[in-house]
């Protein structure tokens, strides 16, 4: 079977695969958005006062707009995982007059950013890296410490009573694996095609205590008299993530640098509410560099990630950085990988509003929304270091770990990647 029809295969079962994923029921966000109830925070109310009539305390303001921003942050964010270079491991080059390919780098070169070099006319180049991302972090504040209170809707006896939320646990964990193949259409264009597979585990605690602060009006449990409740939940999804179409053209080779030119198509076969896709077709244009000095390989490359459906997520990825040949079966190397929107990014979500006077039978109901927006701080720089071996012919393993440097978005502490790729 030829290259070609190898790719064209694993394209249509990626798309099959991630149209089957989206007809998946109570997707993470969803259960998120309704961790405390369908509503929000509500609760059926008995006076102790037999005169006063029943009625829903409902403290869902707040709640929905806390975790309706919170899950917007969370989704894209959650999906932008490091994505490995089109030839993370040997180059090539056609001898026509040995009839042989020979290596047109003594470098092992970089693994998560993209070099000038391509792979080879005729060479098929199959692998595989496998990402582990424990995101605890949400703009530098522990996700297991967020804390907000949520006010009662008005009305002249309770409207000022409160319940204070805090998240005892908030577990968001990816288990990603990419399978990726690149093809040398001539010794200077390589095109690829890379499909991760995406499991998403999500685990959430937290507290909530009522402050009665008009009178013993709002419990839990009314003949108890409770005012603290615990919530929790779990799940996980498994599916296809954001499938890329990526292409490569080394423009120019000479003794000082190597540049090269080429395209990204991310197409949107990850779901975003289950944190495995960032929901949008975007196009990347990029510029590689990179050359060889001695045992030092050095590689830079620029890109505009244009987002078709909202321009203010349309971001400048960068990276650079150097690998180090210890020998010839043996290379560290040292990368600092970055990507920041063009413009602020802002979230919204609606806040429903309720009118002072109105009935106080359940269930409540909105006399309007207001729109509640918050702007991102959206600049993201991870160091990535690692070493990539090569053990016998055409096979080059490799592990990196990311350490991010900066607070802004969703982080991790440390992102540990591996992976295998060989040649043909």
């Amino acid at each position: 079977m030829k290259a070609g029809q190898i790719v064209l295969r694993l394209v249509c079962a990626a798309l099959v695969w991630g149209g089957a994923t989206r007809v998946e029921a109570r997707s993470l966000a969803e259960q998120v958005n309704s961790f405390f109830g369908p509503g929000g925070l509500a609760l059926d109310v008995r006076h102790s006062n037999p005169n006063l009539p029943p009625h829903t305390a409902d403290f869902s303001s707040s709640t929905l707009a806390t975790l309706g921003l919170l899950i917007q942050q969370l989704a894209p964010r959650a999906a932008d995982f490091p994505a490995i270079s089109m030839v993370p491991g040997l180059t090539f080059r056609y001898d026509p007059q040995a009839q042989l390919f020979e290596r047109s780098s003594a470098s092992l070169g970089p693994v998560f950013v993209e070099q000038a070099q391509t792979l080879g006319r005729g060479k098929l180049d199959l692998g595989f890296s496998y990402l582990f991302i424990d995101f605890d972090k949400l703009n530098g504040e522990d996700l297991d410490r967020l804390m907000f209170t949520a006010h009662h809707r008005p009305d002249p006896i309770s409207g000022n009573d409160t319940a204070t939320v805090r998240f005892e646990r908030f577990t968001l964990q990816s288990h990603v694996a990419s399978f990726f193949a690149t093809y040398g259409h001539t010794d200077r264009w390589d095109v690829n095609l890379l499909i991760p597979v995406v499991s998403t585990y999500w685990n959430m605690r937290s507290r909530v205590r009522l402050n009665n602060e008009s009178g013993p009006f709002h419990f839990f449990d009314n003949d108890l008299q409770i005012t603290e409740r615990t919530f929790s939940a779990k799940d996980d999804k498994t599916g296809v993530g954001d499938l890329q179409l990526r292409t490569k053209y080394h423009l120019l080779s000479s003794g000082m640098s190597n540049l090269a030119s080429g395209l990204v198509l991310r197409l949107p076969t990850g779901e975003e509410e289950n944190f495995q896709g960032i929901g949008d077709t975007t196009l990347t244009p990029f510029l590689a560099l990179s050359q060889e000095y001695s045992r030092f390989h050095t590689h830079a490359s620029v890109g505009i990630e244009l987002n078709f459906a909202d321009s203010s997520r349309s971001r400048v990825r960068h990276a650079a950085g150097v690998t180090l040949q210890v020998i010839e079966q043996l290379a560290f190397s040292v990368d600092v990988i970055g990507s920041s929107n063009l413009t602020a990014y802002r979230i919204s979500a609606n806040v429903p509003q309720f009118d002072a006077n109105a009935s106080e039978t359940a269930p409540p109901i909105p006399s309007g929304f207001t729109r509640v927006t918050k702007t991102l701080s959206t600049d993201m720089v991870d160091l990535a270091v690692g070493f990539k071996v090569n053990p016998f012919r055409s096979t080059v393993g490799f592990f990196t770990v990311f350490v991010p440097l900066n607070h802004d978005g969703l982080r991790a502490d440390l992102i540990p990647a591996a992976g295998l790729e060989v040649s043909f």
